[in-house]
């Protein structure tokens, strides 16, 4: 196509990192977003009657030990220094998520001092215990498998920390953009040498028009699922304003029980503190998450990893490399899930 050097296809986080790596670096670089807005599943929505900045997609805290990936991402936006911290509602009662003293003291009615507390949790009892409460009936609803089909092991894997620290990440910078994600993405865009066009997706036989193209769209999806399809975990959302100022007092609720149906509870407004006349607002939005299996016509969300899934998506990516021009990237393309600091490094090193 005359007047453009590269096709970006997908302006997620990844696709917005390529395009305007490449633009800086002197290519004419043309965008293009199937969606009718730019933004990927990190897209907000401001909403109208109480301002506040609702993620349409599910919450997304960007977080990141990545010196590349935080500055890049601070040369759009400032960022407002939230710490993420999550709760866990199983019963009747509330803990604080990671695993580490404030769970383990509350969950046992105990006092433990850090010096004590590994001892404490390596018993088998005590371990399958926590596994029950707070991981089984959770990633049963997120997997979509029943909880016998689940691992146990899996609170080995889980770093135990011998702390109060209720820090959700590790991560030292932590945050979410002052003027929203959109703003961010926006700025990343807006340079003379990218154009944008939104409800637009590639194809094929697009290829033949360029000379390069970076595709973050799913795999199978370019390729017309000729192999099948891959399998996704999917999301759905409900969403609902309150007539309270503070409806559950924190940014995320975890539900790990299994006869509750959704797995989360979103309260957007946490997020902005700073924003002193959202945050006294007399209302507030809410949103319910519940996973799903994915089936033609959802949104694709997580990567479901199993002996068969990575076979066939090795077929598809023996299918892409026939093309040299192609570039696969991003949390879709790659099948992989990707943080957002991931996301963004990874783009950094595909384009130089």
């Amino acid at each position: 196509m005359e007047n453009v050097d590269v096709l970006v296809a997908g302006a997620g986080i990844w696709g917005c990192t390529v395009a305007r790596r490449l633009a800086e670096q002197g290519k004419r670089v043309l965008v293009w977003e199937r969606r009718p807005v730019v933004g990927g599943n990190v897209r907000c929505e401001t909403d109208p009657e109480t301002g506040i900045e609702v993620h349409r997609y599910g919450s997304h805290i960007f977080h990141t030990h990545d010196d590349a990936a935080w500055n890049f991402v601070r040369r759009f936006v400032e960022f407002n220094g939230y710490q993420h911290k999550v709760l866990a509602r199983h019963g009747d009662k509330t803990y604080f998520l990671p695993l580490g003293l404030a769970l383990v003291n509350g969950f046992f009615n105990v006092n433990l001092t850090p010096a004590e507390l590994p001892a404490f949790m390596a018993d088998e009892t005590r371990k399958k215990a926590i596994f029950d409460a707070f991981f089984r009936g959770y990633t049963s609803k997120q997997w979509g498998k029943p909880p016998e089909e689940i691992d146990s092991s899996i609170i080995k894997r889980v770093p135990v920390r011998a702390s109060w620290d209720v820090n959700y990440f590790n991560d030292v910078r932590q945050g979410i953009p002052l003027t929203g994600y959109n703003s961010l993405f926006e700025r990343m865009l807006d340079h003379p040498n990218i154009r944008v066009e939104t409800s637009r997706a590639l194809t094929l036989a697009d290829l033949a028009d360029f000379g390069k193209v970076y595709y973050s769209g799913p795999l199978d999806a370019l390729f017309d699922y000729k192999f099948g399809h891959l399998p996704w975990r999917t999301l759905r959302f409900e969403t609902e304003t309150k007539d309270v100022a503070d409806w559950q007092g924190t940014s995320v609720v975890n539900y790990v029980d299994a006869e509750v149906p959704y797995t989360r509870i979103h309260e957007f407004k946490h997020y902005h503190p700073e924003q002193k006349d959202v945050m006294a607002c007399g209302k507030t939005v809410i949103m319910r998450e519940y996973p799903a299996t994915w089936k033609p016509g959802d949104e694709p969300y997580y990567p479901v990893d199993t002996a068969e899934s990575r076979a066939l998506v090795e077929k598809y990516r023996e299918e892409a490399a026939k093309y040299p021009a192609l570039v696969i990237g991003g949390r879709l393309g790659e099948y992989k899930y990707y943080d957002m600091d991931q996301s963004v490094s990874r783009a950094l090193a595909c384009c130089g």
